[in-house]
This record gives C-alpha cells, sequence and structure tokens, in this order.
C-alpha cells in the first residue's frame, strides 16, 4: 500500500467455491510468511465485501502487499482494500456502514443484511415519509445500497429524495424484476471539503435497503459531528474535528501553558521569600549573640 498507516483489510467478491473449491491465494505482507485465507462459509452463490485478508498490526509506515495466485480454484474477484492510517482525522475516501453511531435515523428503520452486501448488514426503510440523516466532514459523497423486486411484486420502481445542505435531487429507479444489490442513489463529486448535511426520504411505499455511503476527505480537521450528530469536537473513523475544535485546543493549550509558568513564577518567589527570612533570622542570631558576650566581660556600649 502506497498510503502510510498501521494496517491494511483485503475485501473481495466470490463465486463457485463449493463447487470449484476455493481461490488458491495468499497474501504477503513486507514480504513476511504467505498467509492463506478460509472461504468454506461461502457457497456458490456471488458474495462481495468478503474478509479475505487482515494483517497484523504494523508500525506505522508504508508496507508492501503481494497477492498471489495460481489461477486454481473458483474466480477470485478483488474489490477494495482499507487502510488503517492510525489518525483520528482520516483521510481519502471513507467507507461509513449503515450501522455506524454517526448515521441519524428517523422512523423505523429495520436492520436487515445478506452476504452480499458491505459488512452483510444493511437498514431497512420504514413504508412513508421518513428517512435517515446523516452528518459527515467530507468533499463528495456516494449512497448505495439494495432495491426489492418491486416489479416481480407487481410494485413500481423505487424513489428518493435525497437532500444536501438544503438542495433536494431525486433518485427515479427502474421497475427490476429481482433483487440488485450496490445500486448508487446518489453521488456529488464537487463539494467543498467542509460540514455538510445529507438527508435521505424515501418518497413511496416501495422498500430499499440502505447499505452504507463513501465520502472523501482531504484529511484536514474542519466541522464534524459526535454520535448524536451534533458539533463535537471528537473525530473519528468516519467524522472529523469539531466546528470549533481547532481554535478551542489551541486556546486551550495556550491557558495551561500560562497556567503552568505562572505556577513555577510563583513557585520561585515563594522560595526567594523562604530565604531571604532565613538570612536574616540568622543575621539577628548572630547579633544578639555578641551582645551577650560583651555584656559577660562588663563591657558596654553607649549609643
Amino acid at each position: 500500500m502506497s498510503e502510510p498507516g498501521i494496517g491494511i483489510s483485503v475485501y473481495a467478491t466470490l463465486n463457485n467455491v463449493v463447487s470449484q473449491g476455493q481461490p488458491d491465494i495468499v497474501f504477503s505482507i513486507d514480504n513476511d510468511n504467505p498467509v492463506s485465507f478460509n472461504a468454506n462459509s461461502v457457497g456458490d452463490e456471488v458474495v462481495s465485501h468478503i474478509l479475505v485478508y487482515q494483517s497484523p498490526v504494523l508500525f506505522n509506515g508504508t508496507h508492501p502487499l503481494k497477492a498471489i495466485s495460481t489461477g486454481r480454484g473458483s474466480p477470485f474477484y478483488f474489490d477494495f482494500l482499507t487502510v488503517d492510517n492510525a489518525q483520528e482525522n482520516p483521510f481519502g475516501d471513507v467507507i461509513v456502514d449503515d450501522r455506524d453511531l454517526s448515521i441519524l435515523y428517523s422512523g423505523t428503520w429495520e436492520p436487515n443484511g445478506a452476504e452480499s452486501e458491505y459488512l452483510h448488514t444493511t437498514s431497512q426503510t420504514p413504508k412513508g415519509p421518513n428517512g435517515g440523516t446523516a452528518t459527515f466532514t467530507f468533499e463528495g459523497i456516494a449512497v448505495y445500497g439494495t432495491t426489492d423486486a418491486n416489479a416481480r411484486n407487481g410494485g413500481n420502481a423505487t424513489h428518493l429524495a435525497f437532500t444536501l445542505d438544503g438542495f433536494t435531487t431525486q433518485y427515479d429507479g427502474i421497475p427490476n424484476s429481482d433483487v440488485m444489490k450496490n445500486v448508487r442513489f446518489f453521488s456529488n463529486q464537487s463539494l467543498p471539503n467542509g460540514k455538510h448535511t445529507l438527508n435521505f426520504t424515501l418518497l413511496d411505499e416501495n422498500i430499499c435497503y440502505f447499505d452504507y455511503l463513501v465520502y472523501s476527505n482531504d484529511g484536514s480537521e474542519v466541522g464534524g459531528n459526535g454520535s448524536d450528530g451534533s458539533s463535537g469536537g471528537g473525530g473519528g473513523g468516519s467524522g472529523g474535528g469539531g466546528g470549533g475544535g481547532g481554535s478551542n485546543s489551541k486556546t486551550n493549550l495556550e491557558a495551561i501553558i500560562g497556567g503552568v509558568v505562572g505556577a513555577i513564577v510563583l513557585l520561585i518567589l515563594l522560595v526567594l521569600l523562604v530565604v531571604c527570612v532565613i538570612i536574616r533570622s540568622r543575621k539577628q542570631k548572630r547579633t544578639q549573640g555578641k551582645v551577650v558576650k560583651g555584656e559577660a566581660h562588663g563591657s558596654t556600649t553607649e549609643l
């Protein structure tokens, strides 16, 4: 991988694993011993987004990853890979699953999912005008999901409304006789990096399944959201820094430094005061000792 990081995961699509056998492919990171994967739980159906390799925790840097295949066994289709860049504010394309806590839902969304969907989970849209809300820091965004077999069931195509920063566009699907997965419902790749709010709402009775979304981030700390969707100072795998997090952090740091310096100056002054008191006390004792000694010999000093 060319991007620096501390770990990498590889996802792929598999097919005909039972009838043709597992793909004969191994993975090697940093020229270490090759590691194969086990796909025994996969049948002959097409299954996407399968985690086929996950590296151990690595030192933060760039690491060469090799995938070596003999061509034997069932087909192997490289899908995508993810890199853990060990940063609170991720950069590049970030995949957000439908179960991510930074996505707010209104209405009754039902948990769902299948093997061929991202992380095998989806969120089924409620019937009627209810939707989900997502607030992120991103440059561009794309929303993907699964549409039901509406034509086969005598229904109409799925219709969704997407409102991005107050501007609404509509997704009009086509009648389909079978379930369609990894359908891109919405995409906008020309956004400036910043905080954007995306709302999506089902416009008819045809259910669909929100699977995941992808947004792009240049890594700068602008805007953000907490798990409750409000602006916050935290950053994470799918968010960014708080709206005023950069200036607040700088102000807090200056206050801490000022407090430490003030405490050190006060401590020095206290030490100097104690030293002065001790020196003065010793001088007084020496003066009293001389007077007592002079009086013992019968001598006095006339003032």
